[in-house]
């Protein structure tokens, strides 16, 4: 007899039968807990599986599995971001009702820990904290700093979306937090010397950053590209300022020693 759910499991990810199937299986005992009932068909689990806040949910619950093999998880774990969207056109905004798994920087620390986080998965990372910057704080500190940290060390990739990135993550943490963070990375010489002065020119700026950060955000899709008050709506709600607390050591930084 066919199965669906292991099929639907088999068609999305690089594994065999016998794990699609025991995916399958702990899927079926799992995500009626997201909202479905006992009663769900599995046509009703496929169509679930591809909210990525149900399917993240579901490949969180199984990251602390020891008997899942870590490059089936890694693949679990890559095809969450793959659901998540991105903007079709440079400029375009991306839909606010489309939002990330609340724990999405854990199972990014997954491809951390793997070494396999891509700038693709960087791209999804930013529009996603964008949208909703508790996700940040979603996770243990140590977790979150391991993720800043590895995407402030790629070499690929425009600089400035790790930019927007380091602002959206001081912006959402602890102001103690920020100012230790910003510390370690003017400090890390791994981080571009490029990267280190853009993100110190944030959070200098008497505005906390607040315009250019506004900017980058228009180049990077996350906001129109016409929109440009200072003291629009959109641009108020959406673009942080960063910690009046982290000026000091940014100036200083930047001035040299």
């Amino acid at each position: 007899m066919a199965d669906l759910l292991a099929d639907a499991f088999r068609a999305e990810l690089p594994c065999d039968g016998a794990v699609a199937a025991s995916l399958a299986a702990r899927a079926r005992e799992h995500l009626p807990r997201w909202g479905g009932s006992p009663e769900d068909t599995d046509e009703d689990l496929v169509l679930r599986l591809r909210d990525p806040r149900a399917f993240g949910a579901f490949v969180e619950e199984l990251s602390t599995d020891s008997t899942l093999h870590p490059a089936v998880l890694r693949s679990l774990v890559e095809h969450v971001f793959d659901l998540l969207p991105l903007p079709r056109t440079e400029g375009e905004v991306i839909a606010v009702e489309s939002r990330a798994p609340h724990r999405l920087l854990a199972l990014a620390a997954v491809l951390v820990e793997g070494e396999g986080l891509t700038i693709l998965h960087v791209m999804h990372l930013v529009y996603a904290v964008f949208l909703d910057r508790s996700l940040v704080t979603a996770v243990p500190r140590q977790t979150r700093s391991s993720v800043l940290g590895a995407i402030l060390r790629r070499s690929e990739g425009e600089e400035t979306l790790r930019a927007v990135y380091a602002a959206l993550h001081l912006s959402a943490v602890p102001e103690s937090e920020a100012a230790t963070e910003l510390r370690r990375v003017l400090d890390d010489r791994a981080v571009s010397s490029s990267l280190q002065r853009a993100i110190a020119s944030l959070a200098s700026s008497e505005d906390g950053g607040q315009a250019d950060l506004s900017r980058m955000a228009r180049k990077e899709g996350l906001l129109p590209m016409d929109l440009e008050d200072p003291e629009s709506p959109e641009i108020l709600a959406n673009i942080p300022r960063l910690p009046s607390r982290l000026a000091a050591a940014a100036r200083q930084f930047l001035q040299g020693p």
